[in-house]
């Protein structure tokens, strides 16, 4: 199959013998028993030049996916062999950095006998993750498609606005849709669905007012740090990731209502491991816990 796939890759049988460091006669000896064995041609002939046929197309799209497998689970079991103990492998969603740094220390006193990984990535990116066995759980917002998934609700958050201390005028309050319209604006926008930015961008719509969005992300640590470096203008970020930004900024919340950030626990339904869920959900959701909120 690799020899199949370089073939592919090459455009020609001398070629691809180059970058298999082989000679070419013993390559193209390979493609004609791999056709006998087929009962079909994989290539249509043309001097030098070879054209996939259909069976060849197929054969080599399945053939990739074969050899990406392979690479996969050799990658899988050197891991697997280099490990001191268990894992636990866990997702986070960049809009709760914060929160999960608040309890990261509790986490670690459940579990000292297991390697905590974590996988910092955007909630779809999470979702593929959970749904290939990579992860074991993931704390991220809902997935869009919960079939294959088992959710609990782990906290939620208000948006708040963020701002530079002295950009707005002292005791500004509840912020309006005019007054977000009057500044450049850093917003959260997940990669994949509808949520607080496209809500936030429709009520400005219809209040017949143009919105300076200078910047978006689906990471709320990206948002903040331009605000450390200077920027003037008014980040709309979960209330968890604000606990720990000081004195120079001003903290206010929104007049209009936007979807609170839905912080869940997730994992697969196949995967499920009860007792794990439960140490996490009692780290996470206990009474009193931080929640980054401060």
């Amino acid at each position: 199959m690799l020899y199949f796939c370089t073939i592919v890759e090459q455009g020609q049988i001398s070629r691809a013998a180059r970058v298999l460091h082989m000679a070419q006669p013993p390559l193209s000896q390979r493609l004609r028993e791999m056709e006998d064995e087929f009962g079909c041609e994989l290539f249509t002939r043309s001097g030098h030049r070879l054209q996939l046929t259909e069976a060849g197309r197929l054969f080599y799209h399945r053939a990739r996916e074969i050899l990406r497998l392979v690479d996969e689970t050799r990658d899988e079991v050197i891991r697997l062999a280099t490990q001191a103990g268990p894992s636990l492998r866990i997702g986070l969603s960049p809009t709760c950095k914060s929160f999960w740094m608040a309890h990261y220390q509790d986490l670690r006193l459940r579990f000292p006998e297991r390697r905590i990984g974590l996988v910092v990535g955007d909630s779809s990116y999470l979702e593929y993750l959970l749904e290939t066995g990579k992860l074991d759980v993931a704390l991220m917002q809902p997935p869009l498609h919960v079939d294959n998934f088992v959710v609990h609700a782990v906290t939620s958050s208000a948006s708040l606005a963020v701002a530079p201390r002295g950009l707005l005028a002292p005791g500004a309050g509840r912020l309006s849709l005019r007054e977000l319209s009057r500044h450049p604006l850093l917003l959260l926008r997940r990669s994949v669905g509808v949520g607080s930015y496209e809500r936030l961008l429709q009520l400005l719509h219809d209040a017949g007012l143009n919105p300076n969005v200078a910047f978006y992300s689906s990471d709320v640590e990206m948002l903040l740090d331009l605000l450390k470096q200077g920027f003037a203008g008014i980040a709309i970020v979960p209330a968890t990731e604000t606990a720990k930004l000081g004195s120079d900024y001003e903290l206010l919340p929104l007049e209009v209502e936007l979807p609170a950030y839905q912080l869940s626990l997730v994992c697969r339904k196949a995967d499920q491991d009860e007792a794990l869920i439960a140490q996490l959900l009692e780290c996470w959701c206990r009474p009193g816990a931080d929640d980054g909120r401060g």
